[in-house]
Formats: structure tokens, sequence, C-alpha cells
């Protein structure tokens, strides 16, 4: 019985050895099911045109050929948004305005503007707000939960997606 087991692992074990991709390419499957951007690969990012929660109206393609942007997909009732928001603060405070812009785009099917505009009055951050109420920005970015870092470089190419911000941003900023 246990030599038998033992065969069939060891030829289980074989099959998927032989079966399987080379590692790239397991990777490259891997990045695509997380819906992750290698930084070999890249894809062009959707436009869209939001309100700031201080008036303007923002679109993204305003920043293409000036500068990278990272986009913050969040809501208020996340935990996990609340916890990362100091880290972009910090990434802010470290990275000069004309190297990347940051946008902070509320997806939140619950959120009305005026919550948004009335916390972020209340937690103000050194970037732009946006409000998503339409849902136009979570649906060109496929945003499926939230946070969600989103690095377009300054042609408007998306080099880096995860619910992490990157560990080192300046990388994909050149």
């Amino acid at each position: 019985m246990k030599m038998t087991i033992l065969k069939t692992n060891v030829w289980l074990m074989t099959a998927v050895f032989l079966l399987a991709p080379p590692a790239s390419a397991a990777q490259s499957m891997i990045d695509r099911i997380m819906g992750l951007v290698t930084s070999g690969e890249s894809s062009t990012a959707k436009d869209f045109e939001l309100p700031s929660v201080d008036g303007e109206r923002i679109r993204l393609s305003d920043y293409r050929g000036k500068k990278p942007v990272l986009l913050y997909f969040w809501t208020i009732w996340c935990p996990s948004c609340h916890a990362v928001k100091p880290e972009v603060v910090k990434l802010r405070q470290q990275t000069r305005a004309d190297q990347l812009e940051i946008l902070a785009v509320n997806v939140g099917s619950g959120d009305s503007f005026e919550r948004v505009q009335r916390y972020q009055n209340a937690h103000p951050v050194p970037y732009k707000v946006l409000y998503d109420g339409d849902g136009v920005a979570a649906k060109a970015f496929e945003v499926r939960g939230v946070p969600l870092f989103v690095v377009v470089d300054r042609d408007g190419s998306i080099v880096y997606r995860d619910h992490q911000l990157p560990s080192d941003i300046r990388r994909l900023l050149n």
C-alpha cells in the first residue's frame, strides 16, 4: 500500500514537472491571474475625468508626457486603506511633486461625494483626492479589492499594479 502511494506521488510530481511551463512563463501566468503588470509588460492606461474633493476636475491624460502617476484606489470603510495611508503620505513627502503625481481615487459604492469631502476635511492628505461615484475609473482599471495601487508612467503605460505600494517606486519612475 505504501509503495503504491509512493509510486503515485512520484508519478504525479514527474508529470507536473514535465508538463509545467518554464519558470518565466509560470510567473507571467501568475502575474496575469493576480492582475499584476511586470516591468516587461505594460498596457496603456485608460483615461478618466473625475471631480476632486476641492472642486477641480482631474483628467488622467493631463499628466501624460509630464510625469508618472500613482493611482491609489480606496474607500472610507476599508481598514487596509487606512493602514497604508501613512505610507502614501510618506511617499508624497519623499518624492517631489514634479517627479510623481498621487491621485487617491475613492471607489466606495456607499460613499457619497459629500461624505468623502467631509472625510478629507477631517483627515487631510498632501495629495489629490478624487471621487469615482459612477465607477468610471474603477471599471477602467478593473478594481477588484482595495487598496489598489497602479503606477502609470510618463508615457501613459501601466508599469505596476498591486494591492501593496511598490517596495521601490523610484525604479518605476524612470
